[in-house]
């Protein structure tokens, strides 16, 4: 069984949190691709969003996305056609982010602590596979290929 290829992308805000959530998943042994930004200098986070939303289309993987609060660079998230991201703030609203078909969650550094961010994490890598073809995502699915432009 090919294991699923996990993305991560972040911000500058969002440096610190990445690198000890990345430290926390290799100890869980989940292989991450990291798609940076990889330094503190201020940074758009458009292109880091786009990027990890590329592989996850390409590769039929996951993504995760942090900002200073989560909200932006999920924006940016989901004007990539294909790609379903939920901005989470805890273990429930991770669970409904798989429940409905995210491939692709985002979290703010500067919105949620580092505790609750690992268990975010590690729910929604844990869960992720668990769910397949439901409703909702058929029906999104339905919509953007009648609404998007290419």
């Amino acid at each position: 069984m090919n294991q699923i290829k996990i993305f991560i992308g972040n911000d500058h805000a969002a440096l610190d949190y990445k690198n000890i959530l990345l430290d926390y998943c290799k100890k869980k042994d989940y292989q991450i691709d990291d798609k940076g930004t990889f330094t503190n200098q201020s940074c758009d986070y458009n292109d880091y969003a786009v990027n990890v939303c590329n592989e996850v289309i390409k590769s039929n993987g996951i993504g995760i996305l942090i900002c200073g609060s989560g909200v932006g660079i999920s924006m940016m998230a989901n004007k990539v056609k294909g790609i379903r991201c939920g901005q989470v703030n805890d273990y429930d609203s991770t669970l409904k982010a798989i429940e409905i078909g995210c491939n692709v969650i985002s979290f703010g550094a500067r919105t949620v602590g580092i505790e609750i961010a690992k268990q975010i994490v590690d729910t929604f890598l844990s869960n992720y596979h668990k769910i397949e073809n439901n409703q909702v995502d058929k029906e999104i699915s339905t919509f953007e290929e009648e609404n998007y432009k290419k």
